[in-house]
């Protein structure tokens, strides 16, 4: 059996030689359904990847909340502390100055630069990519000078980030320990993080200099605000998170708060929420590719009918010089499994050139997020040549049927 399934696989490579023209009518539909497969699947892949990097940039990790606390905080350690105790894994300050905060390097201040004050386990809860430098670490935070990263935007546009003085009613020298590439994920084109430490608690936490409305919605925004990160399955990550905050109101009372309805959070991640959306765009275009995939399947098949019909002589006399029904069976499935798959690895090398360029365009705009290319993964790999076997052992099965079912005599006649 061995023997007859290596002659047959022989005969069909010898085939597919000497039938050029047919190969490559054989090979188009394959090729472009193959190619629209591992295109969806690439897509898919680039898709789940933007959503998460983008909601780690944007958000936080998987399970991150923002939890704002209106009003005045009479003991800001007991707030911290039951923040924990509901269930925070990582707690971050995430404050908006009550006022503006200025930055200057040299003479010459920077104008339009967005500050939040910020804790060193943000770290731990949203993706940083650094380009320079590093991110706050635990000895900064008993820094008696301010300490900051800054976003690349803001970096070009200090003179000298060894010499950075930043204030609101007075400069005070600070440092810059690091830079964050830009990302169009930032909350705004001029970022700084300024890390709670003694020498930034009065800038933090000063009050603002007019009152806000009751009714506007900023008026939540600025006053105490943290990033929470929980475990996943932690009860607090139902209804978009809004449950913790019935959890944190009922001790309130521990720092001061005089309303629950002070306390608010919602989920400021959001790789998940895409996940399903997504999931259904990629059920709908692979079914797209497979019916793409299934014309190739019919062309590849039509093909191989009309061949075994134009070599009825040659089969005739490969069986009356010795050959066995088995070895010409094999020889017709494998000739067109050899053209889909051949037909495959065209198409995989198409979707390689694709995404090469598609990674050069996305980078070289800063379309997406820092470490985010365009690939091929590897089940895009596995699915499209399995796929482009499967189309040519389909479509194979047919006409080596019908070249079985062939006269000898009558094929020698010919």
């Amino acid at each position: 059996m061995l023997r007859s399934l290596t002659a047959g696989i022989v005969l069909a490579f010898a085939g597919s030689r000497a039938n050029i023209a047919r190969t490559i009518l054989s090979c188009a539909g394959v090729v472009i359904g193959v190619g629209a497969l591992i295109t969806v699947v690439m897509a898919s892949d680039f898709g789940q990847r933007y959503a998460v990097a983008y909601s780690e940039i944007q958000g936080g990790l998987p399970a991150t909340l923002e939890v704002t606390v209106s009003g005045d905080v009479t003991d800001r350690d007991a707030l911290e502390e039951d923040l924990r105790r509901a269930g925070g894994e990582q707690v971050s300050l995430y404050q908006a100055p009550g006022n503006s905060i200025r930055i200057r390097s040299g003479d010459a201040s920077v104008p339009d630069v967005e500050f939040r004050g910020v804790d060193v386990e943000l770290g731990d809860i949203r993706r940083l990519n650094m380009a320079q430098g590093r991110w706050f670490a635990e000895e900064d935070a008993e820094s008696l000078a301010p300490v900051l990263v800054v976003n690349a935007s803001l970096a070009s546009q200090l003179s000298d980030t060894a010499q950075v003085q930043i204030g609101q009613d007075r400069w005070v020298d600070a440092r810059v320990v690091g830079v964050i590439a830009d990302s169009n994920m930032d909350f705004a084109w001029q970022t700084a993080y300024l890390l709670r430490s003694p020498a930034t608690e009065e800038m933090l936490f000063a009050p603002a200099e007019s009152e806000a409305s009751p009714d506007d919605f900023m008026a939540f925004g600025g006053e105490n605000t943290y990033l929470v990160r929980l475990d996943p399955d932690h009860p607090g990550m139902g209804e978009f998170g809004e449950g913790f905050a019935e959890t944190m109101a009922s001790a309130g009372w521990r720092w001061g708060l005089d309303n629950p309805e002070s306390v608010y959070s919602f989920r400021v991640d959001s790789a998940d929420l895409l996940e399903e959306p997504l999931r259904y765009m990629t059920w709908g275009l692979l079914g797209i590719a497979f019916i793409t995939l299934g014309t190739g399947l019919l062309g590849v098949l039509n093909v191989g009918l009309v061949t075994v019909r134009e070599r009825r002589r040659e089969l005739a006399t490969y069986r009356a010089l010795g050959a066995t029904r088995f070895t010409l069976f094999v020889a017709v499935v494998m000739e067109a499994v050899v053209v889909s798959v051949v037909a495959g690895v065209i198409a995989l090398a198409g979707c390689w050139a694709l995404a090469a360029l598609g990674s050069t365009i996305i980078t070289e705009l800063d379309l997406v997020p820092p470490g985010v290319d365009v690939r091929v993964p590897a089940n895009g790999v596995l699915l499209g040549l399995g796929s482009a076997a499967g189309v040519g052992l389909l479509a194979g099965i047919i006409p080596a049927a019908r070249a079985l079912r062939a006269s000898v005599v009558a094929g020698l006649r010919e």
